[in-house]
């Protein structure tokens, strides 16, 4: 099996164009192969080639059922699932919260590298290094879901998709919102132990419908089996937007989708 090491991933990123940009990463360590290292290599060549890395720390661990006066139209979700709640409530402190598993290792050894930051958000933490890295991460209310991204998005950054596809690109729930979508509204336990609202994203498993619409934008190139894309970011988000003003059906996964079926009628009704 042909092995990946650190210059080959670095080398990667100087054919892209991208070393020394600001950057927020999508990635998958099981697509480059055997990457000598592992997760520790990747995320030394992301802090090795990029100014400032912004990556996923996604935690759903605070996530609570939500008060029988809260339960707004339209919000992308069936309460009766809530009815028979079992899970303990516990609170969102972000210097000790989990990342989602499917997020993946190299977002979790970011996070416990020296001098990272990440934003306290119940639902859409975000994990930073670098220059900007407290920039992007502090004061991240609730209530924005996708504020780092766009922080980032004006300071010129780039978006890279490592072994992974549109529906891991939380880009285009961005782009739903300037495309007058309203994020949904779920509810988590904040630090002092209060069930409080949070915004969140829909459903991302139609985002590959996208790809006709956007695949010309991406520069490309591969490190062992790894695909790598990369974008200027705010030029992608802007054009996505665009494409699902204009074919708001293009994001729905399916007909029994109730996240999709929201989202493509406007979102929570609040």
């Amino acid at each position: 099996m042909q092995s990946v090491n650190l210059s080959d991933i670095c080398a990667g990123f100087e054919k892209l164009d991208i070393t020394g940009k600001k950057v927020v990463v999508h990635s998958s360590l099981r697509s480059f192969g055997y990457v000598e290292g592992g997760a520790e290599t990747v995320a030394e060549a992301m802090i090795n080639s990029f100014d400032t890395v912004l990556v996923p720390g996604f935690s759903w661990e605070s996530n609570a059922p939500p008060p029988p006066y809260d339960r707004p139209k339209q919000n992308g979700c069936h309460y009766s699932f809530y009815d028979n709640w079992t899970k303990p409530l516990k609170p969102f402190i972000v210097e000790c919260a989990g990342i989602e598993p499917k997020i993946g290792v190299i977002s979790k050894k970011l996070a416990s590298m020296p001098n990272s930051r990440r934003s306290d958000h119940a639902w859409y933490s975000w994990i930073a290094y670098g220059s900007s890295a407290d920039y992007l991460v502090k004061e991240h209310p609730w209530e924005i879901a996708h504020l780092p991204l766009e922080k980032l998005s004006k300071l010129g950054g780039y978006l890279v998709l490592m072994g992974v596809s549109l529906t891991s690109c939380t880009a285009i729930h961005l782009a739903e919102e300037y495309a007058n979508r309203k994020s949904f509204i779920r509810w988590a336990v904040d630090k002092n132990g209060t069930v409080r609202r949070v915004k969140a994203g829909g459903c991302s498993k139609g985002f590959d419908n996208l790809i006709p619409h956007c695949q010309s934008l991406f520069s490309e190139t591969y490190v062992g089996n790894c695909r790598i894309l990369s974008t200027p970011l705010a030029p992608f988000v802007n054009h996505i937007a665009s494409v699902i003003r204009n074919f708001p059906e293009l994001t729905r996964c399916s007909e029994s989708c109730i996240r999709c079926h929201d989202a493509i009628l406007g979102g929570t009704d609040t």
